[in-house]
């Protein structure tokens, strides 16, 4: 046997172990027990695992492409529509570029950073964005669930602040604080690792009382060998503001960053509206 082939059936075999791993990468990391008095430390990193692990999340979730449904609840009644996210992930969560395409009835608008400043487009003209609506677009970045994940790579601070039950659901509550600032509330499930809840207060103006804010993670699925809640819901002071619905979801695609600039993304809209 030469060592060519020698070396190609071993390479092989190195695949289907790879491959076995990650299809049952959930199953053993959920038998990772926590010592009995874990730290905040120890509860997320175990959650990372669950997740898919931070180089395979890392390699896979690199960059992608989410759709959704989007139901808006309104003082007016419920507006439903669609959203098209992109996104490149950077070292750092600030430097991550990202881009938003929401579509309503009679309504098409995108917000995107480019690595520098964010913009908008409604109906085809580009706007600038007010300070609220680019601190809120910022915000719930380094709100979500992502962040925890990416804790350590962004210096964030964890701290335990206790337990929640949720009937039989025992949750682990813990706190995020990053460099910024930014703090965080997270209610990790210890049997299974997914974060269930998480808790953010925001002021919408700076003469305004801080609005608060809980996200509600559910219908848990593998995605390309890493887990992520295909339903989310957002309450803002208790009340149901919004429903997203995952419907489709690729990672680690082909994907150039001039997309996530607004002179491409007004181009793209322009040649599809002439179309």
């Amino acid at each position: 046997m030469s060592l060519s082939i020698t070396h190609q059936r071993n390479f092989n075999r190195c695949l289907t172990l790879c491959a076995l791993c990650l299809a049952l990468g959930a199953s053993v990391f959920a038998q990772i027990e926590l010592p009995k008095n874990p730290k905040a430390e120890d509860i997320v990193e175990r959650a990372i695992l669950l997740y898919g692990s931070r180089p395979v999340m890392a390699a896979i979730q690199k960059n992608g492409r989410l759709r959704a449904n989007v139901k808006f609840h309104t003082t007016d009644g419920v507006r439903e529509g669609k959203t098209y996210t992109q996104f490149i992930r950077k070292p750092k969560l600030g430097e991550d570029l990202i881009l938003l395409d929401l579509e309503l009835p009679g309504t098409r608008y995108l917000l995107g950073y480019d690595g520098k400043a964010t913009w908008s487009i409604n109906n085809g003209e580009v706007q600038e964005p007010n300070a609220d609506t680019v601190k809120a677009f910022h915000s719930a970045h380094e709100h979500s669930y992502e962040a925890l994940l990416r804790y350590k790579e962004n210096e964030g601070k964890l701290a335990l602040l206790g337990q929640n039950n949720l009937g039989t659901m025992a949750l682990d509550i813990v706190e995020m604080t990053l460099p910024s600032g930014a703090k965080t509330r997270y209610e990790i499930s210890r049997r299974t690792g997914h974060v269930v809840y998480l808790h953010y207060e925001e002021k919408p103006a700076a003469e305004a009382e801080p609005v608060k804010y809980r996200l509600y993670f559910k219908d848990f699925r593998n995605a390309q060998n890493t887990i992520m809640p295909y339903v989310t819901h957002v309450y803002a002071d208790g009340k149901l503001i919004e429903e997203r619905t995952i419907v489709e979801v690729a990672y680690n695609v082909q994907m150039e960053e001039k997309i996530f600039q607004v002179e491409t993304a007004n181009k793209s809209i322009a040649e599809a509206t002439i179309k």
